[in-house]
């Protein structure tokens, strides 16, 4: 379920032979079958919803589906497996898709992506009846790009098919948006999700705990298992507290996170921020993503006007990096992060109802 990256010339894919549908994106693929069947699909669709659900295999899915050479005739629901077309999508060597997504170690797709989408998709088809393109994710289109863009989502040639993935609609420029027929993935019930990750061998009582570290998005919770995510959480929660007690000088504790990317660390620390935020406001302990949080930190003593002002700082962060707009130095914002957390958690509350919060 993995992400698929492009081949040098942006313009092959390593397909995969088969992508299963798993349990929660059924309705969504009746839906699009509903809608072809109706009055065919749009140009261009965007899947939307929560990391860790599997869009980008579903757009995948979706591609091979409109590419296979029997769709139309045979009215099929997934692809045949047996035609021309998807013997070249099992080998890797369809020449009628393309995957648009960052390169280079960039985290914006740039006008240079966009520009070679647009020559693509002004050739003819060569093996299928129609050409697709997959944008991944289309929420990191610069200004430039998504501008390049917008003449083809206007007035897309032939039979042609944009295929684009957000888990962050709202960034995505409007234009962009009113263009696409948007179809969301939804989180499935908890249940649901425990069941299918126990059909993965993973116990209910883990399943639950690495749903909820990963905002309940099954795959995420999967990869994150099999990571050992549960075990770094453990490691990165004793690091964090031995600093913030004082334990621990900076440097050292610098020194343990020093090939942790500086994303993933901020996410980490946002939720543990999140969770002394509801459980210094007395939320259930049941509605925490880490059960433990009141007994590691001082939850009901700290200041809740620097809690709220670090918690807005490091989800900042965040949505700069994720814009591909962040070009922070990474040590000295993480000293920085990690004071501001020293300082919270040594705070005694004086300021709450008084000068602070």
């Amino acid at each position: 379920m993995s992400d698929i990256p492009n081949q040098d010339d942006g313009q092959r894919l390593s397909q995969q032979e088969a992508v299963e549908l798993l349990p929660w994106q059924q309705s969504l693929w009746d839906d699009l079958l509903h809608r072809e069947s109706r009055s065919g699909l749009p140009h261009a669709l965007m899947f939307t919803g929560p990391s860790g659900l599997g869009k980008h295999a579903l757009a995948l899915r979706t591609a091979h589906w409109l590419l296979c050479s029997r769709r139309t005739s045979k009215g099929l629901q997934h692809a045949c497996g047996e035609c021309h077309s998807c013997r070249l999508w099992q080998a890797g060597n369809h020449p009628d898709v393309m995957l648009c997504q960052p390169e280079d170690g960039s985290r914006q797709i740039r006008i240079e992506g966009v520009r070679r989408v647009n020559e693509f998709l002004n050739q003819t088809p060569q093996i299928s009846p129609c050409q697709v393109v997959i944008l991944h994710p289309a929420e990191v289109l610069n200004t430039n790009s998504a501008n390049a863009l917008l003449k083809t989502l206007e007035e897309p040639p032939g039979e042609s098919f944009l295929i684009l993935e957000s888990e962050r609609p709202g960034s995505v420029l409007p234009t962009i948006r009113s263009r696409c027929q948007s179809m969301m993935l939804k989180l499935p019930e908890l249940a649901e999700s425990i069941a299918w990750l126990q059909q993965q061998g993973i116990e209910a009582q883990l399943a639950e705990k690495a749903l909820r570290h990963n905002h309940f998005a099954p795959l995420a919770a999967l990869s994150w298992l099999q990571a050992d995510g549960w075990g770094t959480h453990q490691q990165w929660l004793g690091i964090l507290e031995q600093w913030g007690s004082g334990q621990t000088r900076l440097g050292d504790t610098m020194q343990s996170w020093k090939s942790v990317e500086l994303y993933d660390l901020l996410s980490w620390m946002a939720l543990l921020l999140s969770d002394i935020t509801k459980a210094r406001s007395g939320v259930a302990e049941s509605a925490l993503t880490e059960s433990e949080i009141k007994n590691r930190f001082p939850c009901a003593t700290v200041s809740l006007t620097n809690l709220l002002a670090l918690h807005a700082r490091v989800t900042q962060v965040l949505g700069e990096i994720n814009s591909g707009a962040s070009h922070h130095n990474r040590q000295l914002l993480l000293e920085s992060v990690l004071i501001d957390w020293q300082t919270l958690l040594k705070s005694d509350g004086s300021t709450y109802g008084g000068n602070g919060a």
